[in-house]
């Protein structure tokens, strides 16, 4: 495994430590650099750093610690952190999604439950990639994942609606139209129950979308409607059921790469919170892991910042992983993380 550091730095800063032709300026106001944990310009930048922190400013406005395995090191690899590598505003609760914020620690925010569907404005969702998330870590999967999930029997998962902003619910009554009826039979007798995951990826597959466009029309027909409908792309909630894993030593996190938050400044003393950022690779107890394909930390990470909420982290099995490599899913990126034998301590 090979690590490197990326630190995007205002250019009037990195000019006074780094030299001309140390990294690439974007545009004409910041300094990209890329470095190796070994690279020597790091401890300069570390201790620029440092300097700045003294003064209460920031010398870096970004960093991102990258991990970039050999092709045995993910072929070897037991279970997998997944991130979605593609974000998107606005947050769920903007356009109408609900949360019981009452039900949230009072000290971290942490553990709000969700009340209802997800509402997300569909037309800003991210094109060209099958999973994506909100800038509040809402978790989505476009039809073709959704149909791979269920297709496949990954364990540990559901899919729920999303459904477009704040607007009322105006799914189509099957029932109410002759064709709507066919399908609805036709689900019956493959044993989908209405409501279910299954139903709304089954409704929305390639073969079904001919008869549900027109129990759509038969719909619009009997109410004498003919405003023109918006075409929005169909997205999905993923959910994992699977129960929560503890994270285990050697695990850390902190707030950047340089400060592992010795104060516990950013950490929730009710447990729940284990810090603002993620800094090593995740190990799991091989004892707490339930072998389903989907699961998520039980510790959360981030803060409470406006929309921002903070969440677990995702982990999935190696025959997960290998499905979004065969199937050429767009949007994540993967690093190892690793079954301990080790007990508690």
């Amino acid at each position: 495994m090979r690590e490197t550091i990326e630190f995007r730095i205002p250019e009037e800063l990195a000019r006074q430590v780094l030299k001309p032709e140390d990294g690439t300026i974007l545009g004409d106001s910041v300094r990209k650099i890329e470095l190796s944990p070994t690279d020597a310009r790091l401890d300069v930048i570390r201790q620029a750093d440092a300097e700045s922190r003294k003064r209460g400013e920031a010398f870096f406005t970004s960093w991102r610690l990258t991990r970039h395995y050999s092709d045995a090191e993910l072929e070897n690899a037991e279970i997998f952190q997944l991130s979605m590598s593609r974000m998107f505003e606005p947050a769920g609760e903007e356009v109408g999604t609900r949360y019981a914020d009452s039900e949230a620690c009072p000290i971290c925010g942490g553990d709000a439950r969700q009340i209802g569907d997800l509402r997300l404005d569909l037309r800003r969702l991210p094109k060209n990639v099958d999973i994506a998330r909100s800038i509040a870590e809402e978790w989505v999967v476009d039809q073709r994942f959704a149909e791979l999930i269920l297709d496949s029997g990954l364990s540990g998962v559901e899919l729920g609606r999303v459904l477009h902003r704040s607007a009322p619910d105006e799914s189509l009554d099957l029932g109410s139209v002759p064709t709507g009826r066919r399908l609805l039979e036709e689900a019956a007798d493959l044993g989908i129950v209405p409501g279910s995951s299954e139903y709304w990826v089954w409704l929305n597959r390639p073969e079904n979308h001919g008869a549900l466009e027109a129990a759509r029309a038969e719909a619009e027909t009997e109410a004498d409607t003919r405003r023109p409908s918006e075409s929005l792309p169909v997205w999905y909630q993923l959910r994992v059921t699977a129960p929560p894993v503890p994270v285990a030593p050697p695990t850390q996190f902190g707030a950047d790469v340089f400060d592992d938050d010795p104060k516990g400044s950013h950490r929730c003393p009710l447990g729940h919170v284990a810090g603002l950022n993620l800094l090593s690779e995740i190990y799991i107890r091989r004892e707490d892991w339930s072998e389903t394909d989907f699961a998520v930390t039980r510790e959360l990470v981030g803060d409470r910042r406006g929309l921002l909420r903070p969440a677990p982290l995702l982990l999935i099995s190696q025959r997960a992983r290998a499905l979004l490599v065969d199937h050429r899913i767009k949007g994540y990126r993967v690093e190892v993380a690793y079954l301990t034998d080790e007990g508690p301590g």
